[in-house]
């Protein structure tokens, strides 16, 4: 085997096609994974999480929204970038504003293999939104 590998993920049109889509799936990562996501106008996740092990990256590219981390509530729009540390809470929305879909990279990384760590989240579906 290489030390490389090729993924063609299509158009970033594509990538965002039903809302999530996660690239370390579909390609072998070690350390580092990335999805894709997107939000309808409006839309909002339902429900909190944090991560004890993976360090987020979030790379805004289209439309309007908020992300709720902690007790803070951030703007994101396209160009902004937000890192997420361990046990930081994050939640976010497309405002109902928002000029199209809220769409995003998410780029996460852990101290260790990436294996088994998705599988350290918690989500709370108690905690109000902040907005």
């Amino acid at each position: 085997m290489s030390g490389y590998e090729v993924l063609e993920l299509g158009s970033p049109g594509e990538w965002f096609a039903n809302g999530k889509r996660f690239a370390d799936r579909e390609i072998s990562t070690q350390y580092i994974g990335m999805s894709a996501n997107s939000f309808a106008i409006g839309q909002e996740a339902p429900a909190w999480h944090t991560h004890s092990g993976l360090e987020e990256l979030y790379v805004f590219l289209d439309g309007r929204g908020q992300m709720g981390l902690d007790d803070d509530v951030v703007d994101v729009g396209p160009g902004t970038v937000v890192r997420v540390g361990q046990n930081v809470w994050r939640t976010w929305r497309a405002l109902p504003e928002s000029p199209g879909e809220l769409r995003w990279l998410c780029i996460r990384a852990g101290a260790g293999e990436l294996k088994g760590l998705p599988r350290d989240s918690e989500v709370d579906t108690e905690r109000p939104k902040p907005w």
